[in-house]
């Protein structure tokens, strides 16, 4: 019995005391890349609408006919919004990493638009110009 919890000991000794491994010591957050080198999809969940005159209302994000989920991918170099009917796509004119963040730029429909994806969690921010609007959005991507 003597022998059985030694060797219980020491094995519990040798794990607490063992390096960890990379993938081991972050969390599965940590691990995912959310880079641009693969696609993602990205959940669009809050909007905020603002007029010409500084009026800002926050609106459901269907709204505005705009999709809940997005693809970006950076490579090809495309955004394809998922609509519950159909599918748009535009195209990413620049595609930058910088400070940690993915920024993605382009325009449709006579808008701009910009997004920002933090590389180490995948949260995004994107905005929406037009002449006498703009919206921001919030969300979420993972990689598909």
């Amino acid at each position: 019995m003597n022998t059985l919890k030694a060797v219980g000991l020491l094995v519990l000794a040798s794990w607490l005391v063992a390096p960890a491994t990379p993938a081991a010591a972050q969390s599965p957050a940590a691990v995912q890349s959310y880079d641009g080198s693969k696609p993602l999809l990205c959940a669009m969940m809050a909007m905020w609408e603002c007029d010409g005159t500084g009026q800002c209302e926050r609106r459901p994000v269907e709204s505005r006919n705009l999709p809940t989920f997005v693809i970006v991918d950076a490579v090809k170099r495309t955004l394809i919004g998922m609509g519950p009917s159909e599918e748009r796509r535009t195209e990413i004119t620049s595609s930058t990493r910088l400070d940690g963040r993915l920024i993605l730029q382009g325009g449709d429909s006579g808008r701009g638009w910009s997004a920002t994806i933090a590389q180490n969690t995948g949260k995004m921010a994107l905005a929406v110009v037009d002449h006498d609007v703009t919206f921001s959005v919030f969300g979420a991507c993972t990689p598909r």
